[in-house]
């Protein structure tokens, strides 16, 4: 086991931990929750097996819905991501998302903060979409997607700090 599957793992582990155990019991304004367990399929490996995403996403979605007894708005909404995140680095850096780190080096601001923004909304899209479920519920989706997710790019962006490769 070489030392960037040890730092996954830990990754995994403590986003999961994290989240089930101390952000989802956070409510602000009785509905927005932050989801800080993204930033791990935000921040992995851009070479890394897509295949090994998806599953980790599943994997976490279903960990997070069995802790906190959720209905599977988790596993789906983390499943849609990761499967959906190439598209959305493909879409956010253009002819850059092939070139080994050149969306790290060689990006704007603009371009890495849409990739995250898309990231984010995307997720709390789907996620409040399978936890109401209904076309009455529209506002609420709308506004819950909204506020979450402003809320979750905050958390998200101060957070990447700590991930960052010196």
């Amino acid at each position: 086991m070489n030392r960037d599957n040890l730092i996954l793992i830990f990754r995994f582990l403590l986003l999961l931990f994290l989240q089930a155990f101390l952000l989802n019991n956070i409510n602000f304004f009785g509905f927005i929750n932050p989801n800080l367990y993204l930033l791990f399929i935000i921040v992995y490996r851009l070479d890394g097996n897509p295949t090994l995403l998806i599953v980790l996403g599943f994997v976490m979605g279903l960990l997070l819905d069995l802790l906190t007894q959720g209905s599977g708005g988790q596993t789906i909404a983390a499943l849609t991501i990761s499967f959906l995140r190439p598209y959305i680095i493909r879409f956010s850096f253009g002819v850059n998302y092939d070139v080994p780190m050149g969306m790290i080096k060689g990006s704007l601001l603009t371009q890495r903060l849409l990739y995250l923004s898309l990231m984010v909304v995307i997720h709390n899209l789907v996620l409040c979409s399978v936890i109401y479920f209904s076309f009455d519920n529209t506002i609420t989706i709308l506004k819950n997607t909204l506020f979450t997710s402003l809320f979750t790019f905050i958390l998200i962006y101060i957070s990447l700090g700590l991930f960052k490769n010196k």
